[in-house]
């Protein structure tokens, strides 16, 4: 279990209900928060509601059950583990509860032991509620948002808080439409505890008198009254003007004992279940295990809202950034189509520069193989024709002398580059094809390969 950084504490009465929103300190509780609240008004969500921090920062929601739907019994039993006492308590169920053991809620508080009497029984406190009340409770407490972790008897604090040490009776007095706590010490130990019910008016301290006067007789039967009871009254300024003239007997003074705040009976409240988180608490079993769920649920149910979020969102940019690049493609084809007649015409244009160029090349390389020609022509040899094209300059004609042919193609093989002495203007000179004519003369034929010009 994570460990507990804030708890809530919500106390419901006739007027309204009272929050406390505490935080802790050390191993204490301390008060950062306090509302007061309608009857049907609604627990801010973030007070009481819990999410995925709390898996990290543990959140304790709880209720104090109305003084009138708990009954609290003081029961002696031998020391034994705790597991082993709260089964001895249930073996006396029906005889502790004043309903039908199958209609009830009931929880267990341990009394520490006296450290000097190691064979004393254990005293424990047991906290009874009829089941429908609880379940009551507990639907008007979902109602307003508020999930309880614990259900508690409110007065078990103010008794456990009032630190009591003397002999005689015990009187925790609560609002006029509330019971009574009577807790009667005895022999060092609580002997009995009950919540007495009051009518409202001015019989209301009659009542608790004759009650007081009953519990005596009947501590007097079992044995642990052993002297005149002494009366300790609980109650706040305003409480005791009312109480402690009632309470009087035969001039005997009532001590009045200042009852502990209940922002700190919340802060002890918190602190005690804290260091207990699985000690008896009066919130069935199937309500704990049904709150628990709904929280797992509601966990698993916002991860997933929030992964189908986050896709949504992933989604919607994603398409958000598919129409600006197709926007951008858009804008780029049409800069390009703009761009495509330009280009076309610069290349029709260099197409025809080149094209030109290359006819004024061969207009040059026409000469050149003329002039050479004209100058390497021997007496004797007479061209018939000529054949010039861009790689090839084909000659054929007649001649009286073979050997003067053969002079004429070496005259070819070394003719230089017009401007480049290193250079010769024909690549290759074919072998002359001589054939004898009949009138002595001879006919011959050879091919002259151009340079090839390096592409730009």
């Amino acid at each position: 279990m994570a460990r507990l950084y804030t708890a809530n504490v919500m106390a419901s009465t006739a007027g309204g209900r009272r929050l406390w929103q505490l935080s802790t300190s050390g191993d204490k509780f301390v008060l950062h928060g306090e509302k007061a609240l309608l009857p049907s008004e609604r627990v801010p969500a973030g007070a009481a509601g819990k999410d995925w921090k709390t898996l990290f920062r543990g959140k304790l929601n709880v209720a104090w059950l109305p003084a009138s739907r708990v009954f609290l019994r003081a029961l002696h039993l031998p020391a034994s583990e705790p597991g082993e006492i709260v089964q001895m308590v249930e073996l006396q169920l029906e005889k502790l509860s004043p309903l039908p053991v199958t209609q009830i809620v009931w929880s267990v508080h341990l009394l520490p032991r006296p450290a000097d009497k190691p064979d004393a029984l254990q005293t424990v406190i047991v906290m009874i509620a009829s089941r429908g009340a609880v379940e009551e409770f507990l639907g008007q407490l979902e109602g307003s948002g508020f999930l309880a972790d614990r259900l508690e008897a409110p007065g078990l604090d103010q008794l456990l808080s009032a630190g009591i040490r003397e002999e005689g009776v015990w009187i925790f007095p609560g609002a006029e439409d509330e019971p009574v706590l009577v807790a009667w010490w005895y022999g060092g130990t609580l002997q009995n505890l009950s919540i007495v019910a009051l009518p409202p008016g001015p019989e209301r301290g009659l009542q608790l008198k004759t009650q007081l006067q009953q519990l005596a007789w009947a501590g007097e039967l079992e044995g642990w009254l052993t002297s005149p009871p002494k009366i300790h009254l609980v109650a706040g300024r305003d409480d005791a003007k009312y109480w402690e003239p009632v309470l009087k007997d035969a001039g005997e003074e009532v001590p009045v004992i200042a009852p502990v705040p209940a922002d700190q009976l919340a802060s002890l409240c918190a602190r005690r279940c804290a260091a207990d988180p699985k000690g008896g608490s009066l919130l069935p079993p199937e309500f704990a295990l049904r709150y628990r769920q709904q929280f797992v649920d509601g966990l698993w149910m916002r991860g997933l809202m929030t992964v189908f979020s986050a896709y949504v969102i992933g989604v919607l940019i994603y398409f958000g950034a598919l129409y600006v690049l197709k926007l951008k493609a858009t804008r780029v084809r049409q800069d390009l189509s703009g761009l495509s007649a330009g280009f076309v015409a610069a290349q029709k244009d260099r197409e025809q520069l080149r094209i030109v160029k290359a006819r004024q090349e061969l207009k040059y390389k026409a000469l050149d193989c003329w002039k050479t020609l004209a100058e390497s022509l021997p007496d004797g040899v007479t061209i018939e024709g000529i054949y010039f094209s861009r790689g090839a300059f084909k000659l054929h004609g007649t001649a009286d002398d073979p050997a003067s042919i053969l002079a004429f193609n070496q005259a070819l093989r070394v003719a230089p580059l017009p401007g480049h002495d290193d250079e010769t203007l024909f690549s290759e000179v074919t072998q002359p094809n001589m054939q004898s004519r009949p009138n002595n003369s001879t006919e011959w034929r050879f091919d002259c390969a151009m340079k090839e010009e390096a592409n730009e």
